[in-house]
């Protein structure tokens, strides 16, 4: 991602941003005037997208359609979605059935980006027009795309309604997700181990230079056997933002007891620091990196195909996206030796269009008690984009992500059904909102089954922290990359 520009603030917009510090996030400019009565004053067209969205915020939802229907039937132009979910084309086709100022022909989407390459396409609304809205992924690029003037911060007047914290609106969130440390059935049978410890992917010695070399001969022994994982399979976060956010997390002061508890549970004694390093993170980050045997291209293969169809026997713990189980749930696969191997005979499917072969998410094995943390828990966040044709009808559909309608309209799916069989909640999808709400057609919004609660992840992950990945400096992330490169030869 190429670095951005400074801008000058002027006096009036530096007691804006300081405002928005105190809080931990971005926020909007103030509405531009109120009338003698108090009444805030709706801006005019040519004002900025701050000051529309600003005004945007002070209005309810009724108040929301309202301007977004008035602001669509004056334009001749196309409301602009872009994202990395195709929720999103289905989300705007509920609203175009909601709202007859909607249409096929007045609606574009745009969710086939990848990471990096929608953060890239962001990059010229600082200056022109891009889009509309964005579901955008990484809130540390976020950040930096705030005082970048690229992508504004819009807080529904409602948010608490809706069940979200104030931090929750900084930025607004729209959909979580994870990502997690998992292995196929299979992991335990080839390596003679079960994945306990966040340390067991990282360890390794040092040698008189303080070079750090990998040789795992003294890690912890379980019943005779050597603790330590070395197939790890890794998406490198040069390309992938949300991987390195995970990495520099691993950094923060808030995160190092728990870092520091597994090493203890692992290794018998507490972390001091060593070999140059201040934080027990520090040293995890720099030794997992280090660890890692592939760097593997996609998260949706990895769980989809690989695991099952090339890597059965190949004793791998991945790290990927947790939703791409519903991926998963739709392969189906014939795997060498699948007859007579002990976990595979009894998933092989007996009748039907798939006879004789395996469905991939079966075998995924995903529900590890992992000393330290079991990945990273982030969020896809509702912005809108800098320059916007339509900032009101963005903030209608920014709020509308907020509404258990939407989550259980689009979320849902046969593909990964409750235990009862009903449509489920897909794993690896989470509603920012409140759970156990109800929709207008009666839904209810629940955690799939299957899966655990929002509220265990939560506990059980490194956590997304805006106020903190917006204070991270390029000289860390510089490091990680270097030690990407040097683990990539």
């Amino acid at each position: 991602m190429t670095k951005k520009k400074l801008f000058t603030l002027s006096a009036a917009a530096l007691m804006v941003l300081g405002a928005a510090v105190s809080c931990g996030g971005n926020t909007s400019s103030t509405p531009s005037g109120t009338t003698s009565t108090g009444e805030i004053v709706k801006p005019a067209d040519n004002a900025s997208t701050k000051e529309k969205v600003a005004y945007a915020e002070t209005r309810t939802y009724e108040e929301l359609v309202e301007l977004a229907k008035e602001e669509m039937n004056a334009s001749n132009d196309t409301f602009k979605v872009l994202g990395l979910t195709s929720a999103l084309k289905k989300a705007v086709t509920q609203l175009i059935d909601k709202y007859d100022f909607l249409t096929d022909k007045n609606t574009y989407v745009n969710n086939g980006y990848k990471d990096y390459t929608l953060l890239t396409a962001l990059e010229p609304a600082e200056n022109t027009y891009v889009a509309d809205f964005a579901l955008t992924q990484d809130e540390r690029s976020i950040a930096d795309y705030h005082k970048s003037n690229i992508l504004v911060n819009f807080v529904p007047k409602d948010y608490k309604e809706c069940g979200l914290s104030e931090s929750a609106t900084k930025p607004l969130q729209g959909i979580h997700f994870n990502k997690i440390f998992w292995t196929n059935k299979n992991f335990t049978n080839v390596t003679g181990l079960t994945l306990h410890n966040i340390w067991q992917m990282a360890g390794g010695k040092y040698d008189s230079d303080n070079k750090f070399v990998k040789d795992y001969s003294e890690e912890p022994v379980i019943n005779g056997k050597n603790q330590h994982i070395s197939k790890v399979s890794f998406q490198s976060p040069v390309t992938e933002q949300i991987n390195m956010s995970f990495l520099v997390s691993c950094y923060a002061d808030k995160e190092q007891n728990r870092i520091k508890a597994a090493y203890k549970d692992y290794y018998g004694k507490d972390w001091a620091p060593n070999h140059g390093y201040k934080s027990a993170g520090e040293q995890w980050v720099a030794e997992f990196v280090n660890n890692i045997s592939n760097w593997h291209k996609s998260d949706g293969d990895a769980m989809k195909t690989n695991q099952l169809s090339t890597d059965w026997n190949s004793g791998y713990v991945y790290y990927g996206a947790y939703a791409k189980m519903k991926d998963a749930a739709g392969k189906y696969y014939t795997v060498e030796g699948q007859a007579t191997d002990p976990i595979l005979k009894d998933l092989v499917i007996a009748e039907g269009e798939n006879k004789g072969k395996i469905n991939a998410m079966q075998t995924v094995k995903w529900d590890w008690e992992i000393k330290g943390f079991n990945g990273f828990f982030y969020t896809m966040d509702s912005q809108i984009v800098n320059n916007a044709k339509h900032p009101y009808t963005a903030c209608l559909f920014a709020r509308y992500l907020l509404e258990p309608d939407f989550y259980t309209n689009t979320i849902y799916g046969s593909s990964t059904p409750n235990e009862n069989g009903t449509k489920g909640n897909q794993y690896g999808y989470y509603f920012p909102g409140r759970m156990d709400a109800y929709g207008t057609e009666g839904a209810k919004v629940t955690t799939n089954s299957f899966d655990w609660t929002k509220d265990k992840w939560q506990s059980i992950s490194i956590c997304e922290d805006y106020s903190y990945l917006s204070t991270v400096r390029a000289a860390r992330v510089a490091s990680i990359q270097a030690l990407v490169a040097a683990a990539s030869k």
